[in-house]
């Protein structure tokens, strides 16, 4: 009975112990486990991003363009290629090191749309582009940066990315005239006064644009009908149309130039004037070209102001025409 009642209290005590330890073992592992947890995060959180890693890559890099074509026209390839070098912060050049190139390729609404592609760079540094024949008329630009892949990238991360592209970029004129300049057209730009009313009986910006237009090389154009400025002021896109095809199987420039300030100041006369133009290819239908300029001119004669205002416009809005056709 002795010796039953030993084993007993001998197998209580193991039990008790056993029971005692457990709780202490089981705080052990959970805090392991914590601390492992903690880590990893940790681990996560140092990790640098696709994005500091991009501006770490072309932090140590220096894009420069050597030389870039002259311009040329519509539907005629450019005489030389685009040539840019890499060097690496010794001022080594940075062989196959890959550029993206973002460069004017169509016009969507008369818009610039723009394509992008990739050169590498060769043992020189050095890395070439001609772009394709150009089937539009374009005055941009063109720009070079530093590859990157935007696979997976939230918007936040991609943002970043681009940003630091943009700092690093290199860009040139991308130049491209119209081939339309003998081609004939009609012209209607309607004038709006500071009360903003049509002005039907002088088409003075038309009439600007004209002969700034005919000083750029164009010939056989005029201003039209006014029954087609009339359907400018109606904003009659398909009058517009109409008409015109009576007159050019060619283009047809609208639009309107209005008033946007008039202020008297120390200075003299200050007018702020904005011009917003289309084209349409007459054949088709299609707008083959939309800019809206904004200029402002001072002077101390309040008729000179405006008189300058709108002839400094013209000629701006024929910049535009002559690359954008």
């Amino acid at each position: 009975m002795k010796t039953t009642v030993s084993i007993s209290l001998c197998a209580a005590t193991v039990l008790l112990l056993s029971c005692a330890s457990t709780p202490k073992n089981t705080a052990q592992a959970s805090d392991i486990t914590l601390d492992a947890s903690s880590a990893s995060v940790s681990k996560t959180q140092n990790q640098p991003t696709r994005s500091e890693l991009y501006a770490e890559k072309i932090s140590s890099i220096n894009i420069s363009l050597i030389s870039s074509p002259k311009e040329t026209v519509k539907k005629k390839i450019f005489t030389s290629p685009y040539t840019l070098k890499v060097v690496d912060s010794n001022g080594n050049p940075a062989d196959s090191f890959e550029l993206s190139v973002s460069y004017p390729s169509g016009r969507e609404n008369g818009l610039v749309v723009f394509s992008e592609t990739s050169v590498t760079t060769n043992a020189d540094g050095i890395a070439t582009f001609l772009p394709p024949t150009p089937e539009y008329a374009f005055n941009s630009e063109i720009s070079f940066f530093p590859k990157y892949d935007d696979t997976g990238l939230s918007e936040e991360e991609l943002a970043k990315i681009k940003q630091s592209a943009e700092q690093a970029a290199v860009k040139a004129p991308f130049k491209v005239q119209t081939n339309l300049k003998s081609a004939g057209g009609v012209i209607a730009i309607v004038d709006f006064n500071q009360n903003g009313k049509a002005i039907t009986s002088n088409p003075i910006s038309s009439s600007n644009l004209l002969m700034t237009l005919m000083k750029f090389g164009f010939i056989k154009i005029g201003n039209a009908p006014q029954e087609i400025s009339d359907a400018v002021i109606q904003n009659n896109e398909e009058k517009i149309l109409s008409r015109a095809k009576q007159i050019t199987n060619s283009f047809i420039i609208f639009g309107t130039v209005t008033i946007d300030s008039a202020e008297k100041s120390d200075n003299g006369f200050t007018y702020t004037l904005t011009g917003t133009v289309k084209a349409l290819d007459v054949k088709t239908g299609s707008a083959i070209f939309y800019t809206q300029k904004t200029i402002s001119v001072t002077d101390k004669n309040d008729w000179n102001a405006l008189a300058n205002a709108r002839k400094t416009l013209a000629d701006t809005l024929a910049n535009e025409i002559t690359y954008g056709i």
